[in-house]
């Protein structure tokens, strides 16, 4: 019992030293200060590790490292909806419906203190840095500073993680017109349409009068869904069992059925998010039930390649 309450008050201390670490300026500003088109200027990152000598941890630069090269915006609009503008090294360029939602000051002057903006992928998260962001006059901003503690049970010498997010207001609109002049007409995604976009997978396949499930051809499946607002494509991806090593790759067409992509068509084929667990695409036909499975958000080849490296058979010695 002893050692439950001594580990139960080093949590309650690693805790309060958390959020004693987190430090960042507040200046509150009434909402029609507050509006317009903030730049991201700072995103950096080093994650948790283990203190030993001559180890340097991996410290992210979103912004300025070459391998990333975020060019973001956050459009306030003083609205709950707003704009999330994203552009990388990878040449990826859109930009997304977000909801906003403000928290003002508890001096009753209406000064908003915090920020927080979320997509139909986060929804409701209010993760600080991230999706929750302190407002300072003409800056929203974030900041948790690393510390040093030992790791419960190993007793490794650990350090937090840490991070430092920083906007700053580049102009005063509160729609796109700033953003396309900096990066040209934007593919654009609304709320709903977001979270349907990314890579596919036909991941089962059953009999729906015996519920007995049914061997699949493919070694591999996969649509890749790009659901851009007038621009709409999918491509279909797959190779049979009988010769994993033959790709069959080609465009297919596809068309929302239904506001919030609750249902979709791609290639003739109708396709209708399953109700009760909302996270996977069922189709029905001849008595035979598939399941569409979205497996990545992330749309690149990269991924897609990785994805088929992992369902490929292993090669034999």
């Amino acid at each position: 019992m002893k050692r439950i309450k001594s580990l139960l008050a080093m949590l309650l201390i690693i805790a309060l030293i958390v959020s004693m670490t987190s430090c960042f300026v507040i200046s509150g500003r009434k909402m029609w200060l507050l509006k317009g088109t903030y730049k991201l200027t700072t995103y950096t990152y080093t994650p948790s590790h283990e203190r030993r000598e001559g180890y340097t941890p991996t410290t992210y630069d979103y912004v300025n490292d070459e391998k990333y090269k975020y060019e973001d915006y956050l459009i306030i609009t003083g609205t709950s909806t707003g704009y999330y503008v994203h552009k990388d090294a990878t040449g990826e360029c859109y930009v997304k419906e977000i909801t906003l939602s403000y928290e003002y000051d508890q001096e009753g002057k209406g000064k908003i203190e915090y920020i927080v903006h979320n997509d139909a992928i986060s929804v409701s998260s209010d993760e600080s840095g991230t999706h929750r962001l302190g407002v300072n006059k003409k800056i929203l901003n974030y900041s948790k500073s690393a510390f040093d503690y030992t790791q419960l049970f190993t007793n490794k010498p650990m350090r937090s993680e840490s991070i430092t997010v920083r906007w700053e207001k580049v102009n005063h609109s509160t729609d796109l017109s700033y953003v396309e002049k900096q990066l040209g007409t934007l593919k654009s995604y609304d709320y709903n349409a977001f979270a349907a976009r990314g890579i596919y997978e036909l991941t089962s396949m059953f009999d729906v009068a015996t519920g007995e499930h049914l061997e699949s051809e493919y070694q591999y499946f996969f649509y890749i869904v790009d659901t851009a607002t007038g621009a709409e494509k999918a491509t279909v991806c797959y190779a049979l069992k009988d010769s994993p090593e033959v790709q069959v790759r080609r465009d297919v067409t596809i068309t929302r059925e239904s506001g919030d992509w609750s249902a979709m068509t791609i290639d003739g084929v109708a396709w209708t998010l399953e109700k009760q667990w909302g996270n996977y695409y069922i189709n029905e036909k001849d008595g035979i039930q598939r399941q569409l499975n979205l497996v990545s958000y992330d749309m690149s080849d990269e991924m897609l390649e990785s994805l088929i490296d992992n369902r490929l058979p292993a090669e034999q010695e």
